[in-house]
């Protein structure tokens, strides 16, 4: 932006692309997650291929009680979007998210 001169003009923010795609919005959430005590609004998430392991320990450890929505992290209008029952098997997928 500094560089710009002033006939220029710009169709988007620089990084605006941080709060459209889940994963990379979820991560500057964690962060500001471990910064400040009032971010605590958002269910435990899951980011696949990485935390499949670890999400798979906690639906364990919970019995298998709650439903989870899997998302893909850059997909929109609902494309890709499916909802994970109690004893549904979870494949280990890249570039999804699961809340």
């Amino acid at each position: 932006m500094k560089e710009a001169t002033k006939y220029q003009k710009v169709n988007h923010f620089p990084c605006s692309f941080q709060i459209g795609r889940k994963d990379l919005m979820y991560k500057n959430y964690a962060r500001m997650k471990r910064q400040f005590e009032d971010y605590n609004f958002c269910p435990k998430t899951y980011l696949f291929p990485e935390e499949h392991r670890k999400f798979c320990l906690d639906r364990e450890t919970d019995n298998y009680k709650h439903m989870y929505i899997m998302k893909p992290s850059a997909s929109s209008c609902g494309r890709g979007i499916k909802i994970i029952g109690s004893k549904q098997e979870v494949k280990k997928k890249n570039g999804y998210i699961v809340s």
